[in-house]
């Protein structure tokens, strides 16, 4: 299983940690993966890091009704809560169950979430095997210190999402290098298992920028459905138009933003 765990862009120790997290019921390793995707005739991986813009994209993509719905289905919390929910025996119950209730009626199923999220579909053997088998897509942020500032906020609040134009945003938490710093560094070292990932098997995902779809995602969903070789819907900029989610940063943030920059630039001379 470490070697697996290496192929996934993941050290032992993350691996440790995240099955320590999960069910112990899950914890296991085996399973037949044509059998628990079965449904899937497409096969969809979403990597990120956090505070990239993913939720307010695939409620696009989940809108249509095309893709099922794509979720953070392998993280912690989902776990905890489905293996309760479908009284899962083994990682392999949990993952065939998802995949049968999320996969859309065109038989395409699809996932969100860190590197991390790739463990459980080594658990059950459908990855280092199959990896190119699957569609990945990778979303990023080009400024990192607004991405940490985003997280920073959102750990400190506890507000991650802003839904609906009337949702108000959360307040900002006492400014604090240090905690933004260490965001940083969370976010570098998880985009890291991502390309270790990728590098190792060859793959040629397609990449998402957030600062190029924020404002208007049209291009980069019509580019999702053509890298899965799908057609997009004629409906598609209505689609967009009715989305929900709204962008959380403003004055504060892009503050807190501009004054860790000249911090950092004043203690590196």
């Amino acid at each position: 299983m470490t070697d697996r765990i290496l192929q996934l862009g993941l050290t032992p120790a993350d691996a440790g940690r995240l099955l320590e997290a999960s069910p112990a019921r899950l914890r296991g390793v085996g399973g037949d993966p044509a059998a628990i995707f079965a449904p899937a005739r497409r096969k969809v991986g979403m990597l990120f890091t956090s505070r990239s813009g993913t939720t307010f994209f695939v409620d696009i993509l989940n809108r249509s009704g095309v893709f099922g719905g794509i979720r953070e289905h392998l993280n912690g919390y989902r776990q905890r809560t489905g293996a309760k929910k479908y009284k899962s025996a083994s990682m392999a119950d949990y993952l065939t169950e998802t995949v049968r209730r999320y996969s859309s009626p065109a038989g395409v199923f699809g996932f969100k979430g860190t590197a991390e999220a790739l463990l459980p579909l080594a658990q059950v053997g459908e990855l280092p095997e199959n990896a190119r088998q699957w569609s990945w897509i990778t979303v990023r942020r080009d400024d990192i210190v607004a991405q940490a500032v985003s997280l920073f906020r959102a750990k400190a609040t506890g507000v991650w999402h802003s839904v609906g134009k009337l949702s108000g945003k959360p307040p900002m938490p006492p400014y604090d290098f240090v905690g933004i710093e260490k965001q940083i560094e969370l976010i570098q070292r998880k985009q890291g298992h991502i390309e270790r990932f990728i590098a190792h098997h060859d793959l040629t995902p397609l990449r998402l920028v957030y600062e190029d779809f924020k404002d208007d995602p049209t291009d980069a969903l019509k580019a999702v459905f053509h890298h899965v070789d799908l057609i997009p819907p004629a409906n598609l900029a209505e689609l967009v138009a009715e989305g929900e989610f709204t962008i959380m940063a403003d004055d504060q943030s892009q503050h807190y933003a501009d004054r860790f920059r000249a911090e950092s630039t004043y203690q590196l001379e």
